[in-house]
């Protein structure tokens, strides 16, 4: 993508995507924009040739404004200053101003900052007040060198609403160097634009103040600036959140649900997130937050937060300012209704103060400021009690904000052990299980020592060890021998060790056991400390999987020695893995088989216990990724009955541009963050109903330690990958859009069963209805239809196709890919609502986005602006008459902009370049 191309597009920008209260009505649209290296005067420090800093040839200038002919020259204004010159810069710039009144202006710098570096910028307008840019806010950033690790990056950021007569101004922008910097200041401008009109930036494309009208077909581009928020939304869930969080106290377990110390049962929609760097943006990011309807904050992890512990004086503590920024985040989420789950560490990075032997200390892998205690923590006392050292440390401080010791708060709703981490993955179990391989050798020695610790317990001597392994008893096993065969997560086959099948099964069932009574042994022990100390509300082991499918009924026992249930799944993505570039693509979609792919984690859904997915996404570039969080919320949270669902990952105060940093986790872009509300708003008020148990699978202690996989794990072409799952047994994923389907390891307890799946498959129709009866998958168009009384909607490939739901009837256009929701905001059956919001989402890509024929490749990234598909539908509301179809503008507040429509029936396409439409009518 070239910026030549991005300007002359001639792109939908709809304005009225941005609230009408923007600024101040005018005679006429005007837009200034200023070129940062078409300055009348500036005292930047610029440092030019060879070995410069800004102007190397490793800054990707095609990524800045390209200039003004006979002007700028496609560059930005750089300053640059370091330990033996360190001095502000300012820029003067001249502009002519057409019409007069209020304008909102944008500023495209370089916002990094650090403690080592970096710049505060300030503005002053003819020759005003200073004032400070808020670099809090920063939107479009794009990294001028390869690789981006570098400081050398580009934002815009909003300066702020300004009156403006006509005529010339000036405008001075100041880079300073920062309070409290160590090393240099430095800083950018590219471009500067004002309008006084609704606009926001999107990469150099530059205010249209008379954007054509756009057409049915036209995909429309997202400009999202920062939300006043408006008390007119409609989108803005956050009075359905109690405030604070934990009002109504500690949040506890009961059986399999959640519910408040008072009684009340609740459900959580939550993002993990990270916080921002001030008090006023980390407002702003929970207040955006609760607008969305998010109650639920997962920290992952927090000692990258806080670091560890240092010494000092008497004992050892926190880093003061590091604490203080995180007391004050926690408190403004609880102010803000929002609760939070701690994912403490991934890992627990210890230092020498923390007794660990040097000899172990010396082999475990580097991390940060110490050692990574990543698996082997599973199997060392040593280490999980330096893990519970700082996990107590901070439970016990006292947060100066709220008053409470984080023990005795109720809006810590949740404390996780540690992320990601069991002793049946590859890593460090193939490491250890190899005894001497130059990694983990005194590990494994110990670990070897207390396997055959284990055995000598359990048979006492060799020849009850021989009675007991049989043929499989190995020439050197023995009740005295420390070095007997361990095995790797590699070897732990579904039909028996990888080497011995036929005979070593039992032996292998034992080896399982005892990493297993290892395993829950540790989270045993931390569940009594955490009760010992005081802390009284929930908490979770870890989420992660095994290497081999024999050790997975095992290790969801471990799981169950805590609270709840918790687990990750990712689907889609493609070549970059985290990052998003040019190659092979993930392309598949939810919708072709009913209960695959990220539903499949509610096989492990424990019979009896509370279960919650701290992690999941549908990963761009997939086309289809809207269709995952409809699907989440409505067969996970509604018909599946889960507790809590953690969105990976959200970190900004605003809707992301283009596809947000390249990166395949974001939560704050239109199909994840734009659907919330109305996920949100059917979750808050019990729109669906749980279903009963469909498969009750049951299993005893005996079962799961046989050396096989009891659970029958069945996958697909790929083998042994969870987004491949067909079946447990005789229960096939698709049994997940029926009912609830469990899992239970203990003994003494009734026997398995299946509910008959016919009643509610029609195999020939290739259609799954729930037990509820309020959802429709049809696996073989690829689409579910949601049929509640009050929430409904259609999902999936429904281009061509006319749906009849309760509420109303649904025509699909030429759009091949939609979520199309339907939600009553007065909460009443959607027939006889008064008051509804559609939330219309298709597919969506950067400009210059290039995929192959069927998807499977992205040939170009492209670039910001996001482009996004509308829906084109004829929709027809039953009940009584409308009396108005409004567009909806991205921050959720209608606007002036009427629907055309014949009585009640309506439609809509990309004419209206929005995914919000408000529908009213006056029922009698």
């Amino acid at each position: 993508m070239r910026k030549s191309e991005i300007l002359s597009a001639g792109l939908f920008t709809a304005a009225y995507l941005l609230p009408v209260c923007f600024s101040k009505p005018v005679p006429a649209n005007e837009a200034i924009w200023i070129e940062g290296e078409g300055y009348n005067t500036s005292t930047f420090v610029e440092t030019q040739g060879a070995g410069s800093w800004y102007h190397n040839d490793k800054i990707t200038k095609d990524l800045l404004s390209p200039g003004e002919p006979g002007v700028s020259v496609g560059d930005w204004h750089s300053h640059y200053t370091s330990n033996n010159y360190r001095d502000s810069g300012t820029a003067t710039y001249s502009l002519t101003v057409t019409e007069g009144g209020s304008y909102s202006w944008w500023i495209r710098l370089n916002p990094f900052r650090n403690s080592n570096g970096g710049a505060d910028y300030s503005y002053s307008i003819d020759d005003g007040t200073w004032q400070d840019i808020d670099l809090s806010y920063v939107t479009n950033r794009l990294d001028l060198v390869d690789p981006g690790i570098d400081i050398r990056f580009i934002a815009w950021t909003f300066g702020g609403s300004i009156d403006l007569t006509p005529g010339m101004h000036t405008l001075k922008v100041r880079i300073s160097d920062r309070d409290g910097a160590d090393e240099q200041g430095h800083g950018g401008i590219d471009a500067i634009a004002f309008t006084n009109f609704p606009w926001a930036p999107t990469g150099v494309v530059r205010p249209n103040p008379n954007p054509p009208a756009p057409g049915p077909d036209d995909w429309f581009m997202l400009m999202a600036g920062p939300d006043r928020h408006s008390p007119d939304s409609i989108i803005d869930m956050s009075h359905l959140i109690e405030k604070p969080a934990g009002k109504r106290g500690f949040l506890k377990r009961q059986g399999k649900d959640f519910l408040f110390e008072e009684g009340t049962p609740v459900k959580f929609w939550g993002v993990d997130a990270g916080m921002t760097e001030t008090v006023e943006s980390q407002r702003r990011q929970a207040r955006f937050y609760a607008k969305y309807g998010i109650n639920m904050v997962r920290q992952h992890p927090v000692q990258s937060v806080l670091g560890v512990l240092q010494s000092g004086g008497r004992s050892r503590q926190f880093d003061p300012a590091k604490l203080d920024r995180w007391d004050r985040w926690f408190s403004i989420l609880k102010d803000n209704g929002i609760s939070m789950t701690w994912s403490l560490f991934y890992p627990h990075v210890i230092t020498p103060d923390d007794g660990y032997p040097q000899d172990l200390y010396n082999e475990l892998p580097d991390k940060g400021a110490g050692k990574s205690t990543s698996g082997v923590v599973t199997m060392m006392r040593e280490l999980q009690d330096a893990e519970w050292q700082w996990e107590r440390a901070l439970l016990e401080h006292v947060n100066p904000y709220t008053g409470l010791a984080y023990k005795d708060d109720p809006s810590l709703a949740i404390v996780e052990v540690h992320n990601e981490d069991s002793i049946f993955w590859h890593a460090p179990l193939n490491d250890l299980a190899n005894y001497n391989n130059g990694k983990f050798d005194r590990h494994a020695a110990i670990l070897g020592t207390m396997w055959m610790n284990w055995v000598k317990r359990r048979y006492s001597n060799d020849g009850n060890l021989i009675v007991a392994w049989g043929s499989g008893r190995r020439s050197d096993d023995s009740v005295d021998n420390p070095k007997m065969k361990m095995y790797g997560a590699w070897e732990m086959e579904a039909d028996g060790p990888r080497s011995n099948k036929s005979r070593e099964k039992k032996r292998m069932g034992d080896f399982i056991r005892f990493l297993a009574e290892l395993q829950r042994d540790y989270y045993e022990r931390r569940q009594q400390r955490l009760r010992e100390l005081g802390y009284k509300a929930v908490t979770v082991t870890t989420a992660w999987k095994v290497g081999g499918p024999a050790a997975s009924a095992a290790n969801l026992w471990t799981d169950d020695a805590m609270d709840a249930i918790d687990r990750h799944n990712y689907f889609g993505g493609g070549a970059g893995g985290h990052n998003i570039i040019a190659g092979l693509v993930s392309n598949d979609t939810h919708m072709n088989k009913a209960g695959r792919g990220i539903l499949s984690s509610g096989f492990w859904q424990v019979e009896d216990k509370p279960f919650i997915m701290t992690e999941w996404t549908q990963k761009p570039p997939n086309q289809w990724k809207a269709e995952i969080a409809p699907l989440f919320a409505f067969y996970g949270i509604g018909l599946q009955g889960w507790d809590a669902s953690y969105h990976f990952a959200a970190s900004r105060a605003f809707m992301g541009n283009g596809w947000p940093g390249m990166r395949s986790y974001v939560t704050c872009t239109p199909h994840y963050i734009g659907q919330f509300p109305a996920l949100a708003f059917a979750i808050y008020n019990n729109h669906f109903e749980e279903g009963d148990i469909i498969s009750a699978r049951r299993l005893s202690t005996d079962d799961i330690f046989a050396g096989t996989d009891k659970l029958q794990q069945e996958y697909g072409l790929v083998g042994y990958d969870e987004n491949e799952l067909l079946a447990h047994g005789d229960t096939p994923v698709e049994a997940l859009a029926v009912g609830r389907v469990t899992l239970k390891i203990k003994d003494g307890q009734e026997s398995s069963y299946l509910s008959e799946l016919s009643a509610y498959w029609d195999r020939q129709a290739q259609t799954i209805r729930s037990s509820t009866g309020q959802f429709t998958w049809d696996y073989g168009d690829k689409v579910v239809t949601v049929h509640s009384e009050k929430t409904q909607g259609v999902i999936g490939f429904a281009g061509g196709r006319t749906y009849d739901l309760p509420g109303v009837n649904v025509r699909i256009g030429r759009t091949p890919f939609i979520s199309l929701l339907f939600t009553p905001l007065d909460n009443r059956p959607l027939i006889e609502s008064e008051h509804i919001l559609i939330t219309a989402m298709a597919q969506d890509k950067q400009y210059g986005t290039v995929y192959n024929e069927d998807g499977t490749k992205l040939i170009e990234t492209g670039g910001p602006p996001l482009l996004l598909e509308p829906v084109q539908a004829i929709l027809t509301f039953k009940g009584a008459a409308l009396t108005s179809v409004n567009v909806v503008d991205v921050y959720g507040v209608p606007t002036a902009q009427q629907v055309e429509r014949t009585g009640n029936s309506f439609e809509i396409d990309g004419r209206y370049a929005t995914y919000y439409y408000q529908v009213k009518r006056l029922v009698e």
